[in-house]
Order: C-alpha cells, then sequence, then structure tokens
C-alpha cells in the first residue's frame, strides 16, 4: 500500500513504480550508516591503543565478549583465515591485550584470553559509545523507535 492508502502500481517491468527510486535511497543511507560504522571501528581502535588496527578490535571485542576461546573458533566466529587471526593475536599479545594458555580440557589446545586491562579499556570505550547512542534517541518519539526496531528486524535474512 501506498501512504494514501492505495495499492502501488506496476510498471511494465512488473516491479512498483518508485520502487527502483526508494531502493536505491536505501542502499545509499545503508551505505553511509555502514562508512560511519567503519570510522567509529577505527576511532575506538585507535581509543585502545594507536596502534590497534579495526580487525584486531573486533577480535579483542569478541574475546571480552565469549571470553577464553580456542583459535580455531575464534577464526570461525570472526569469518577471518586462521592465518589473519594469528597476526591480530600476536598484535593484541605484544599490546598486552590478550594471553595464551593451556586448554584445562585439551592441554594440547591454546586458549585465548582478554586481559584484565582490555576487559576495562572495552567497558570504558562502551560505555562511552552507548550514551552517545542514547543521546542521540533520547529525542526519537517512542513510536519511531518500536519502529525502528519493527523494520530492522524485518532485513534479517530468512
Amino acid at each position: 500500500m501506498t501512504s494514501s492508502g492505495t495499492p502501488p502500481t506496476a510498471g511494465d517491468d512488473g516491479v512498483p513504480d518508485g520502487l527502483e527510486a526508494r531502493v536505491g535511497v536505501l542502499e545509499r543511507q545503508f551505505a553511509a550508516l555502514f562508512s560511519a560504522y567503519r570510522t567509529r571501528l577505527r576511532q575506538q581502535a585507535t581509543d585502545v591503543d594507536p596502534a590497534l588496527q579495526p580487525s584486531g578490535f573486533r577480535t579483542l571485542q569478541e574475546l571480552v565478549d565469549r571470553g577464553p576461546v580456542g583459535a580455531g573458533e575464534l577464526a570461525e566466529s570472526l569469518g577471518f583465515d586462521k592465518s589473519v587471526l594469528s597476526r591480530q593475536l600476536r598484535q593484541l599479545e605484544s599490546l598486552g591485550l590478550v594471553s595464551r594458555g593451556q586448554d584445562p580440557a585439551d592441554r594440547r589446545a591454546v586458549v585465548i584470553s582478554p586481559t584484565d586491562d582490555a576487559v576495562a579499556r572495552m567497558e570504558r570505550i562502551r560505555t562511552g559509545a552507548r550514551d552517545e547512542f542514547r543521546t542521540n534517541l533520547a529525542e526519537w518519539p517512542t513510536r519511531d523507535l518500536d519502529e525502528l526496531a519493527r523494520l530492522l528486524a524485518n532485513l534479517r535474512p530468512r
């Protein structure tokens, strides 16, 4: 239905009139949102340590969220190749943000853990980001927040 309550009309190609333009606008909005996300990720990585790359920040974020984990499982959850993850872990270890230890269940396996310092740094960054997000949304009407949440849920792959 259109905003006037009438069904959208279809063009010669069977696509509702204006759909291509509307999808184009949405694609540009998502591209801008993802660009802002990448910029924010770079800034957050720098806030943890000026030498940290965004992929290292994502690795650290996953470790803080999950807790101690094996490298294979970590690589899979991040969608990283093991060699990429290995480089990230070496850097994080050199910065004192992760440690490696034996898996108590399998002494041949290695478990990677965030250090207490890494957890504290990540919590400071997350608190600041959460506060900024809430401030940005504080003036939105409740119905708009609910509608945004509903519409975003509809975007999940089926």
